[in-house]
């Protein structure tokens, strides 16, 4: 079995501690729950066996990418070989970043 490597950029990291943060107020089970669910869904995206993808999108800023819905985040990330690179994890309810 080979596993990609996993990286977030700096915006993907900020928003899914801010979320983490924001539940963690309110219900610190359902936080710690959401952030193993996004590292979880990461994981497996990054594993070639069976690989996985979600449908691409492109963003507002003309960037294709993937989007994988994790309950209940949307994690937008791109491939590269060896490398799957999350680039945003935004809540569902906000505003959305495709076209």
């Amino acid at each position: 079995m080979t596993v990609d490597r996993v990286e977030f950029t700096f915006d993907a990291a900020d928003e899914l501690d801010e979320l983490v943060e924001y539940i963690d107020v309110r219900n610190p089970d359902a936080a710690r729950r959401v952030r193993r669910d996004v590292m979880d869904a990461v994981a497996a995206l990054a594993d070639e066996a069976p690989r996985l993808d979600g449908p691409p999108v492109t963003l507002r800023s003309g960037d294709r990418c993937f989007r994988w819905f994790v309950h209940p985040v949307v994690v937008f990330y791109e491939r590269e070989p060896g490398v799957v690179r999350v680039l945003r994890v935004l809540h569902h309810a906000r505003e959305p970043i495709t076209r």
